[in-house]
């Protein structure tokens, strides 16, 4: 018995080795899925050595940051281990260049070493853009670019640190006007349809105690900034503080399953200058918590309590929201029954807005110093693994959300808002900038993802969600879809060559639509064409330190919009090498 608590720990502990925080994970084993809350605190960290996965051909293609990621909302996702079930070789240096059509570059470095004993390094370059314009509609072209350094070290006695500066420059230029319907010199599109650039400069330091002996309290934390600003002047600054304590004791049941008691707290400032005056908001939460678990079942109880106040908004807020989720396994933990009732607010922040869609142009403070309340959210469903072929998960969610965000066409897009006065068309509605418009939503999703393997050649993600969103004022959930899937299937060919094909759909999206005339703007309501996306990508190993990769993007030439007057570009080809070293 004791030599199987012991494998049992050990094997734990290597797969948890590097956690930072307390995290979901699912725990790979004879039995599939077998989930529990497995807490840092519990365990003994060790110093996380350098290792890392080939990152995805995916080249994010797509202009601007118009890349379609799929996020079907998964409460906790099931999944197969690395690739043919074995552990990827840690590597100091990993490249990845190419080159697409239009001259479009993609390159990715990174470095990770340990420059002592207990002290890591890692580094990071990204780069991806556009040398041609892109003319399928109109004039458009992009760019983004990162660097990242990290630091992680456990020179110190029971504690671990970690923290790193990273930056990112994003350029896209507005184009959001069809130049068959409205024809525009060289001078008007400058000005009508604007080059964007968006800068983020942060940094970020954890700190967390190795100590994990039941009966022994102990902590971790992480301090966060970030300061992101555009060309047109608005800018934020970003401060968030995440603490957390533990305590684990056995007062009752199992050795191998102490019962733990823990209070996480969080802190944000947030302040947000989009034309020169800094509106100020101070969030924070206080979440005390209880869990407890055995063979067959976990249980997590606690209250999230927090609390917002700022110059510009209207009330401060403090609420009380239940924080309660549990599991129950059968079958020998094959089976996996789940649910959780939740709640709490969460600040609408300028760099997140601009993150999911660049064309949004802000001009006051209430168009995102807004407080996201989710007044009510509900999840439950049901993890199963079939012969250990098939990973499959079911889940239901019900959100009740006011002052959710949704995306509506600001016809006096920067470019006009400047320089309207030297207009010759008068008010021109060239629809190149989006706004925000919030409102009262409440939302029921039904989830579905599964994953096929067979042998160790071929896998298949498949992935599934339906959404029904009901605005209070707004008649649609502005671009949100009803319908959403993912195909995506790998195919290991022989030892050197390796294909992967993805199929991307998105279904039931709305846009808000203005109608010109005499100075005024009416809206109508416009239903955009589906999304098919199908991309088919392969790997061509050369040898262990090189290896060619080619992606055939968007192959039906769908010229779908993910925002109105945005089409994504059509079919392009991409080609390049990863290099290990």
């Amino acid at each position: 018995m004791k030599r199987h608590i012991l494998i049992a720990t050990l094997t734990l502990m290597a797969l948890t080795a590097t956690a930072q925080h307390d995290e979901q994970v699912t725990v790979e084993g004879k039995y599939r899925p077998k989930v529990n809350k497995v807490n840092k605190l519990q365990l003994t960290p060790e110093t996380p050595q350098p290792s890392y996965a080939y990152p995805s051909t995916e080249v994010n293609p797509k202009e601007a940051k118009q890349k379609f990621a799929l996020d079907l909302e998964k409460i906790a996702p099931t999944g197969f281990a690395a690739k043919k079930d074995q552990l990827v070789t840690p590597t100091k240096n990993f490249l990845m260049a190419g080159l697409g059509t239009r001259l479009s570059p993609v390159f990715l470095y990174k470095h990770n070493s340990m420059l002592t004993k207990t002290l890591g390094l890692g580094v990071g370059i990204k780069h991806n853009s556009s040398w041609l314009n892109i003319k399928d509609y109109a004039p458009s072209s992009y760019m983004n670019n990162a660097f990242d350094v990290n630091l992680t070290t456990s020179k110190f006695d029971g504690i671990q640190l970690d923290g790193g500066v990273f930056y990112k420059n994003d350029m896209v230029h507005y184009y959001g006007v069809n130049l068959a319907e409205m024809p525009l010199t060289d001078e008007q599109i400058e000005l009508y349809c604007p080059r964007q650039t968006y800068n983020t400069i942060g940094g970020h330091l954890g700190i967390a105690s190795t100590s994990t002996r039941v009966g022994e309290l102990g902590h971790s934390g992480n301090l966060d900034y970030q300061y992101t600003f555009d060309r047109f002047g608005a800018k934020e600054h970003f401060v968030g503080l995440e603490y957390g304590l533990g305590y684990t004791q056995n007062w009752w049941g199992d050795k191998n399953h102490p019962q733990k008691v823990g209070l996480d707290l969080g802190f944000q400032y947030d302040g947000f200058a989009p034309a020169g005056y800094v509106g100020s908001r101070i969030f924070f939460k206080v979440n005390p918590f209880f869990e407890m678990k055995d063979e067959f079942y976990r249980l997590h109880l606690g209250v999230w309590t927090d609390g917002v106040w700022g110059d510009e908004l209207d009330d401060s807020f403090f609420a009380i929201r239940p924080d309660v989720s549990g599991s129950l396994f059968v079958l020998n933990k094959k089976l996996e029954f789940y649910a959780g009732l939740k709640g709490g607010r969460k600040l609408v922040r300028f760099s997140e807005v601009v993150e999911e869609n660049p064309f949004v142009f802000v001009r006051s403070h209430d168009d995102v110093h807004v407080v996201r309340n989710e007044k009510l959210c509900f999840e439950g469903g049901v993890r199963t693994n079939i012969a250990e072929i098939v990973d499959l998960h079911l889940g239901v969610r019900y959100r009740h959300v006011d002052n959710d965000a949704l995306y509506c066409v600001d016809y006096l897009g920067p470019g006009q808002y400047q320089e309207m006065a030297h207009n010759n068309y008068g008010f021109l509605y060239t629809n190149n900038a989006f706004g925000l418009v919030y409102d009262e939503t409440k939302t029921v999703s039904v989830l579905a993802d599964m994953r096929v393997k067979l042998r160790n050649s071929l896998t298949a993600d498949l992935g599934f969600a339906y959404n029904s969103c009901k605005p209070t004022n707004e008649e649609y959930a502005w671009y949100r879809p009803t319908t959403e899937g993912k195909l995506k299937l790998t195919y290991d060919f022989n030892d050197k060559l390796a294909f992967n094909t993805t199929l991307l759909y998105q279904g039931g999206r709305y846009a808000q639509v203005p109608e010109n005339g005499d100075n005024t703007t009416t809206y109508s309501t416009q239903k955009l064409k589906d999304v098919f996306d199908l991309s088919l990508g392969a790997d061509y190993k050369v040898n262990d330190q090189i290896t060619a990769f080619a992606l055939l993007d968007n192959v039906a030439h769908q010229k779908y919009q993910l925002y109105y007057n945005y089409p994504v570009t059509g079919i392009q080809f991409f080609a390049g090498v990863k290099l290990r070293f």
